[in-house]
C-alpha cells in the first residue's frame, strides 16, 4: 500500500507538471484541459479550480450512466489534480511564457511526455482514476460501445465544451490527442515492472 500511494502522488505530481507545460504553450491543451482555461477566463477562476468542478460533475454523470452511486473517492483524486494544476501554473510556472516558436513546441512536447509518464505511474496505484478517465468507462459500459469509440466520443464531447467556453484549442488540442496515449502505453510496462520489483523487495 505504502508503494501504491507513492506511485499515485508522485503520478499526478509529474502529470499535472506536464498538463502546466502544455498550457503555457500557448499552443493548445487536451480536451478538458483546454475547456478548464476556457471557464478559467470565463468565470475568474483558476484553472485547477475549473478541473476540480468538472470533476466533480463528470462523477454525478458517472454514477447515473453505469447506475451506480456517485465514486466518492474520485473526487479526492480530482482535486488533488485541480491543486496541483494550480502549484505548477501559478506559482512554480508563474513567469514561464514562451513566446519563440521554438520554446513553445518545445514546452509541448515536453509537457506530453512529462503528462504520459505520469499518467503511466498515477495508473499502476489501482487508485480511482480521475473522472475524466471514467467517463469513457462508462460510455462503454451503457452503450455496450467499443473503448475507442467511447474514448472519441468522450473527447469530442469535451473539446465541443471547449469550443462552447472558448477554450485553449489550437495546434497542440490535435499533437496530444494523437500522441499522449503512445506514450502512456511506452512507458506503462516500465512502471509496472518496477512496481512489481519494489513490492517484491518489501
Amino acid at each position: 500500500m505504502k508503494e501504491r500511494f507513492s506511485f499515485f502522488t508522485l503520478g499526478l505530481l509529474v502529470l499535472t507538471l506536464g498538463v502546466a507545460l502544455i498550457i503555457k504553450s500557448n499552443l493548445g491543451a487536451s480536451a478538458w484541459d483546454a475547456l478548464a482555461v476556457g471557464e478559467s477566463k470565463m468565470f475568474g477562476l483558476t484553472v485547477g479550480t475549473c478541473v476540480f468542478i468538472n470533476g466533480i460533475i463528470l462523477i454525478f454523470l458517472n454514477a447515473f450512466l453505469l447506475k451506480k452511486r456517485p465514486e466518492v473517492l474520485a473526487a479526492a483524486t480530482i482535486f488533488v489534480i485541480g491543486m496541483l494544476i494550480d502549484f505548477w501554473l501559478l506559482i512554480v510556472l508563474k513567469d514561464f511564457s514562451p513566446q519563440a516558436a521554438l520554446l513553445q513546441y518545445t514546452s509541448l512536447l515536453s509537457g506530453i511526455l512529462t503528462m504520459g509518464i505520469g499518467v503511466a505511474v498515477y495508473l499502476q496505484a489501482k487508485f480511482p482514476s480521475s473522472p475524466m478517465d471514467t467517463l469513457m468507462v462508462a460510455i462503454h459500459t451503457r452503450f455496450n460501445l467499443n473503448l475507442r469509440t467511447s474514448r472519441i466520443i468522450s473527447e469530442s464531447f469535451a473539446l465541443l465544451l471547449a469550443f462552447l467556453f472558448k477554450g485553449a484549442i489550437g495546434i497542440g488540442t490535435i499533437i496530444v490527442t494523437l500522441s499522449l496515449g503512445f506514450v502512456v502505453q511506452f512507458f506503462y510496462p516500465m512502471f509496472e515492472q518496477m512496481l512489481k520489483k519494489r513490492s517484491f523487495q518489501q
